[in-house]
C-alpha cells in the first residue's frame, strides 16, 4: 500500500439495492481523511448490479469494484473482502457493508485506534457500532462484544486468528443458532481473552430495513443505535479501563464524574 492512512476499506455489496447503497456511500463520501484510505468493493451477482456500479462509480470513481461471477453469500464475500484487501498489503482493514452508515468521524476513530493497538494483539478488533442507550460520551471508548456493523481488524491477527478458522468458527452450536461470521469472531474473542473495542457512542447505524439476509424488518427498530449522529467534530477518543465503560452505559453518564483522567489515542 502507498496510502498515507492506517489501512483500507472494503466494501460488501448485494447487488440488489442501490438505494442502500447510494445512502451508505453518501455518508462514506462525508468522512473526513477517506480520500487516503483505498476503498474495494465487492459486489454480489443481482438484479440492479449495473445501477450498483454506477452508483460506486458516482461516489467512488478510483475505487477497486469486483463483481462476483456466482453468489459468494454472507460468510465468503466478506472473507474475500478481507483476503483481498490483506493480501494487497494493508495492515490494517476495515469490513463496511452496503445497509450500514457512519460518522463523519468513523475513520478518525478506527484509524487512531488501529495505530494505538497495531503492536497490541491483546485487542483483536475495532467496532464502529454501539447498542447503547442514549446519552453516551462522544470521546468514550470501551471494551465491548463483537459486533459486524462496520469494523476492523490488523493483519497479523487476520492470518492468525481469522483468516485460518473464518468458515468453522461462523458454526453454531446447532443448525440456526449463532450461526455467523459475527457470532465466530466474539466466540474466537472469549477463547482467547482478546478485547473487542467500541465507541460508547456509536459511529454506524443500520439502515437496512428490507431485502436482507438475515435482518427482519419486524427487528428493524430496535437494531438502531440510539447514539449515532451523522457529524461529530474532531476529539481525542480515550480508552475506558475494564468496567468503567460498563458504568457509564448503565447510568447514561453525558459525562465522566468520578472518573479518573486517562491517556487520549494520539
Amino acid at each position: 500500500m502507498t496510502s498515507s492512512a492506517p489501512g483500507a476499506v472494503a466494501v460488501t455489496v448485494s447487488g440488489e439495492r442501490p438505494g442502500y447503497l447510494a445512502e451508505v456511500l453518501g455518508s462514506w463520501r462525508r468522512v473526513r481523511g477517506v480520500e487516503a484510505w483505498p476503498v474495494t468493493f465487492l459486489v454480489e451477482p443481482g438484479t440492479r448490479v449495473p445501477e450498483c456500479q454506477a452508483v460506486i462509480a458516482d461516489a467512488f470513481p478510483d475505487a477497486d469494484v469486483v463483481v462476483h461471477p456466482e453468489r459468494r453469500g454472507v460468510r465468503a464475500n466478506p472473507y474475500d473482502a478481507l483476503a483481498r484487501v490483506f493480501d494487497g498489503g494493508a495492515a490494517f482493514a476495515v469490513l463496511a457493508e452496503e445497509d450500514i452508515v457512519v460518522s463523519d468521524d468513523v475513520l478518525e476513530y478506527l484509524g487512531h485506534g488501529a495505530a494505538a493497538h497495531r503492536d497490541d494483539p491483546s485487542v483483536l478488533a475495532l467496532c464502529a457500532f454501539s447498542p447503547l442507550p442514549a446519552p453516551q460520551p462522544a470521546d468514550a471508548v470501551g471494551t465491548s462484544g463483537f459486533t459486524a456493523w462496520v469494523w476492523g481488524t490488523w493483519v497479523d491477527r487476520w492470518r492468525e486468528l481469522l483468516e485460518p478458522h473464518w468458515f468453522d468458527i461462523a458454526v453454531g452450536p446447532e443448525p440456526g443458532v449463532e450461526e455467523g461470521f459475527d457470532f465466530g469472531i466474539d466466540r474466537v474473542r472469549q477463547a482467547t481473552g482478546r478485547r473487542i473495542l467500541a465507541p460508547l457512542a456509536s459511529r454506524s447505524d443500520n439502515i437496512g430495513q428490507y431485502g436482507g439476509v438475515h435482518a427482519l424488518p419486524e427487528e428493524f427498530e430496535e437494531s438502531r443505535a440510539a447514539t449515532f449522529a451523522p457529524h461529530r467534530p474532531p476529539q481525542r477518543f480515550r480508552e475506558l479501563p475494564v468496567g468503567v465503560a460498563g458504568d457509564l452505559a448503565r447510568r447514561g453518564a453525558p459525562g465522566n464524574a468520578g472518573v479518573p483522567p486517562l491517556p487520549s489515542w494520539t
